[in-house]
């Protein structure tokens, strides 16, 4: 397959970790907030890991080794890999199980030879090469052009022209929330709709924080979710997830904060995922403040799926 240049865009804010060993899926099992142990080889699935009081450290993608059904690939934020390495290696305790930061490199790719989806779904398509792998990545509509994330050896030497910003706009687009340095133990699966999307297995047993995850899931209804809008600026103006959000009601009191943001050189304004209180929301004026500390205002719109919880 010819991989056009125009269509790649160099993701260095991803990495990946490999899981090997007897115990591999098993670990990741009682780890993971997902059930990774039934994947087929061309299968992928969303999932968290979480602190004990249900706080995420990581949102990850994983999927099945091709070359050993034992194992297990893991797609991270580059910048909380080795310390997310390091956490899960402080329960290995006797289990057979070896967790290596591969120095794979990660390119996102439009125009995708598979077919265009999106959240929630209960596993992300795999396409094997001889030297890559496509993970698909999910889409803003199903008419969209379709998205993977290629996986390549650190020898494939390819040619990346697309903007990263511009792909990590589309991933806001499609609602897909990730953790990083900036939300590291912030938020709970259920605030950045992590289970709404199919990150969250609530039938797979046990895992770190599974207490409060589950009970927030049965006994209540969560009041914070994630919501999309836009800031449109026609310039960078250094925004980072993790700001605090506003309300012109109560400019005094932030109402939530920035998950993941992106300038969308194309469109030309800024993409933004937040963790927000859900009531009233249509009633209120957001806000973030730039650099300057003047107020940018996000327009509300609405994300690809409602807020109901993916039953799987």
């Amino acid at each position: 397959m010819s991989l056009n240049s125009k269509h790649l865009a160099a993701l260095t804010d991803l990495a990946v970790l490999h899981f090997s060993g007897a115990d591999a899926v098993s670990f990741l099992q009682s780890q993971l907030t997902n059930a990774v142990d039934d994947l087929q080889p061309d299968q992928a699935v969303l999932a968290g890991f979480c602190q004990a009081k249900g706080r995420l450290q990581a949102s990850l993608v994983v999927w099945p080794d091709p070359q050993d059904n034992a194992a297990r690939y893991v797609l991270i934020k580059r910048a909380i890999a080795e310390t997310v390495q390091k956490r899960l290696k402080m329960f290995v305790l006797r289990a057979k199980v070896t967790i290596q930061l591969l120095p794979a490199q990660v390119y996102g790719l439009t125009q995708a030879p598979m077919q265009a989806f999106t959240l929630p779904t209960r596993h992300f398509p795999i396409q094997h090469h001889s030297d890559y792998s496509l993970l698909g990545a999910p889409c803003a509509t199903a008419d969209s052009a379709s998205r993977a994330w290629l996986i390549a050896d650190e020898s494939l030497n390819l040619e990346a022209h697309a903007a990263a910003s511009d792909w990590q706009a589309a991933d806001i687009y499609a609602g897909l929330p990730w953790v990083d340095e900036h939300n590291y133990e912030v938020f709970l699966p259920q605030d950045i709709n992590l289970d709404i999307v199919g990150g969250v297995n609530f039938k797979k047993g046990c895992f770190p924080g599974q207490e409060v995850v589950a009970r927030l899931h049965y006994r209540t209804t969560a009041r914070r979710r994630a919501a999309l809008g836009v800031i449109r600026v026609a310039n960078d103006i250094a925004l980072q997830a993790g700001q605090d959000v506003f309300s012109q009601n109560n400019p005094e009191r932030a109402l939530g904060r920035l998950i993941n943001c992106a300038y969308d050189t194309h469109q030309q304004h800024y993409a933004v995922l937040m963790e927000v209180l859900i009531e009233d929301l249509a009633q209120q004026e957001l806000f973030v403040l730039d650099a300057t500390t003047a107020q940018q205002s996000i327009e509300q719109l609405a994300l690809p799926y409602g807020w109901e919880i993916a039953k799987y």
